[in-house]
């Protein structure tokens, strides 16, 4: 298992102490679906990609403890949380866009491709305001000041 600080002692590579973070195969997933408006621990499961509950409280714990997303208890279940990003986690939005773009070029499926990833490879300024406008408009509605 990698811990949040294995290459500190052994590289001086920013990539190698980003891979600790999000390297892993579901973590830029879950960072993906903040992005895209969802919030709460059901609606991550409902991804396609389908990500195990015990995998996914993991990564959500991972992610809190490097500060790239927090949570708020649910208004309407206080047995609920609802999940959102930090600055720092939505930074990574540069991060997927990059990759979405990158896969677009050199790896074209014959699945359609969603609205939000054409969007982010034929405008990726327009998609990435839009993204985080719609981010702030729920921060706004939350009383979420980011940090």
């Amino acid at each position: 298992m990698v811990t949040k600080n294995e290459h500190l002692s052994r590289s001086h590579c920013p990539l190698a102490h980003c891979l600790d973070i999000v390297g892993d195969h579901w973590t830029l997933l879950i960072v993906r679906d903040l992005l895209l408006g969802k919030h709460e621990f059901q609606e991550f499961q409902s991804s396609p990609e389908g990500i195990s509950s015990n995998i996914l409280s993991n990564r959500l714990k991972k992610l809190q403890e490097q500060d790239v997303i927090r949570w708020i208890t649910h208004p309407e279940n206080k047995k609920r949380k609802l999940y959102y990003l930090t600055t720092k986690g939505k930074e990574l939005l540069y991060v997927i866009g990059g990759l979405m773009r990158w896969s677009l070029k050199y790896m074209p499926g014959d699945k359609p491709v969603p609205g939000f990833v054409a969007d982010i490879a034929d405008n990726p300024a327009q998609a990435r305001q839009e993204i985080l406008q719609t981010l702030q408009a729920w921060e706004t509605e939350y009383n979420i000041e980011n940090g």
